[in-house]
């Protein structure tokens, strides 16, 4: 535990904001989530409120110094390890992949890869920030990445052809949301990489708004985009049986 004196300003009050924020998304998704009656609209509404809920708790528990801990790299200095983002990040990110995966209508073997690759990536991510040695902070870094690459060639590969045999409206829904996802988490390890866990060329507190801005779009804005398109869209219903032959419904 790091007491919270010794963030400096902007990593501090971004902490709490960002806890607030995802507290009022987490309403903001309920109360979206209520006036929907259809299995399918439930089992989406449940699952993405439960996403910002989640950060708004580890974020909590960042900006009150409870989420960070420090380690003494080899060269002797100190490194603020952030790892209520990361546990949050464990948590959250397979709950969107799953979001995303049922919206298209994926099977359990495709959805469990997914997660099963996301747990993965967060989890060698977490073994990136918490090396004392440079070099292995980048080695982790790497095979992280990869897990991400895999995950980024299931969505853009293997989830259309699911989302294609519920016809047109579903497969182009499912494509801004895909893309949306993808853009949002290609900048994760874009800033890992120049934020204070890897090169160091941002300070903290710049580095602590950019993954602010990034998770609230991931939990709370792609969230409400979700459901909107899902009461947008008739219940699931395959259209053509060119698709999957399995769907997220057995």
């Amino acid at each position: 535990m790091v007491s919270p004196d010794q963030f400096d300003a902007l990593t501090y009050w971004t902490l709490w904001i960002t806890a607030a924020a995802m507290a009022v998304g987490t309403i903001i998704l309920y109360m979206k989530g209520r006036g929907m009656d259809s299995e399918e609209s439930r089992e989406h509404a449940v699952v993405s409120i439960f996403i910002p809920a989640v950060a708004a708790t580890m974020y909590l528990a960042m900006a009150l110094g409870f989420g960070v801990s420090r380690i003494t790299l080899v060269d002797g200095a100190d490194q603020l390890v952030f790892w209520g983002r990361y546990a949050d990040w464990m948590i959250t990110t397979p709950l969107l992949l799953l979001d995303l995966a049922l919206f298209a209508g994926a099977d359990r073997e495709t959805i469990g890869t997914l997660l099963g690759l996301d747990v993965f990536m967060i989890a060698t991510g977490f073994f990136a920030a918490s090396s004392a040695q440079p070099v292995n902070r980048y080695v982790w870094w790497a095979v992280s990445s990869g897990a991400f690459v895999v995950i980024l060639y299931v969505i853009f590969a293997k989830l259309p052809s699911f989302a294609n045999s519920y016809g047109t409206d579903r497969a182009s829904s499912f494509g801004n949301l895909r893309n949306l996802l993808a853009v949002l988490w290609f900048v994760y390890p874009l800033l890992w990489l120049v934020g204070t866990e890897g090169a160091s060329v941002v300070p903290l507190g710049v580095e602590t708004v950019g993954y602010a801005i990034l998770d609230i779009t991931a939990k709370v804005v792609f969230g409400y985009a979700l459901l909107s398109s899902v009461s947008s869209l008739a219940p699931r219903h395959r259209g053509t049986e060119s698709g999957a032959s399995v769907t997220a419904d057995d």
